[in-house]
């Protein structure tokens, strides 16, 4: 079995207050949530949570945090950074990411470039192999995500910063949206590194990529199983490498917010379930 938990990823709805998000996340049967710094300051500031809080409710429904994402303070910041969506423009520095994650039970930060410069190699393995080691400091892996609108665009690029950052903590989330939005192939996958990927993150899309992929990767995704990504041929071939992960949907459709979230969750369960019983 390709999965070692599914879990409900914060883009999924990430309007829903956290009390509402974990009990949505149990009952729709997932295992575990990721979180997002900005819904982390919104249960704080305005659902009158705190962190003693947070995590009895987690322990009582048996869950967990994942992720806490993303993580952008491993680059020097870059100009173009400011054109990034507000949520995703964490003002955090490095120890408040830690302090969150220690007093949530949180197991990794996920490390992205929010702009959409070329990073050079040389610098992206530096900055994420420092990353890891602090991250190491305080019990927590680091996985980096490639987007095809950011500066690590692909899941060769990807690869490439794990590998010379050389970090035993150190992994990859593999979104298959971006993953087919950056011309991934069946061949990629294949020859992937062993252990390298912690996470794959499920959505679909059409063949033919609309002209914002930014766009279209915060609000038009498609359900699992309900596009051309070919998701459950692309699970078979990593379970057929020994790939083991956490696995679960990453999409946000508009019509979300206008269900209940307990709803919007055991929808995204089943399409995930579809798809894992179609990978076999």
């Amino acid at each position: 079995m390709i999965a070692d938990e599914l879990v409900l990823y914060a883009g999924c709805l990430p309007a829903t207050p956290f009390r509402e998000l974990v009990e949505a996340a149990s009952s729709a049967g997932f295992d575990a949530i990721s979180l997002w710094p900005l819904m982390y300051q919104r249960a704080l500031s305005r659902e009158g949570l705190d962190t003693t809080t947070m995590r009895r409710l987690l322990d009582d429904h048996g869950m967990r945090i994942v992720d806490l994402d993303p993580c952008g303070v491993w680059l020097p910041e870059q100009p173009d950074d400011v054109d990034a969506p507000t949520m995703f423009r964490s003002r955090w520095q490095r120890q408040q990411f830690f302090e969150v994650a220690g007093a949530l039970g949180v197991d990794c930060l996920v490390a992205v470039h929010l702009g959409d410069s070329e990073v050079p190699d040389d610098i992206a393995i530096g900055g994420f192999a420092g990353l890891c080691d602090d991250a190491a400091e305080h019990g927590l892996a680091v996985a980096l995500e490639f987007m095809p609108f950011s500066g690590v665009p692909d899941l060769a690029s990807a690869v490439r910063i794990v590998a010379g950052a050389d970090r035993p903590n150190g992994g990859i989330v593999l979104d298959l949206c971006h993953f087919a939005r950056s011309g991934g192939s069946d061949a990629d996958l294949a020859s992937l590194p062993q252990g390298v990927v912690r996470s794959i993150q499920l959505g679909d899309g059409p063949d033919e990529a609309p002209a914002d992929l930014r766009d279209e990767a915060m609000f038009h995704r498609a359900l699992p199983g309900q596009g051309d990504f070919r998701l459950a041929a692309r699970l078979a071939l990593l379970a057929a490498g020994d790939v083991r992960a956490c696995i679960g949907p990453e999409l946000f459709q508009r019509g979300f917010s206008e269900r209940p979230a307990a709803v919007v969750a055991a929808d995204l369960m089943a399409a995930t379930r579809a798809v894992l019983e179609a990978a076999g």
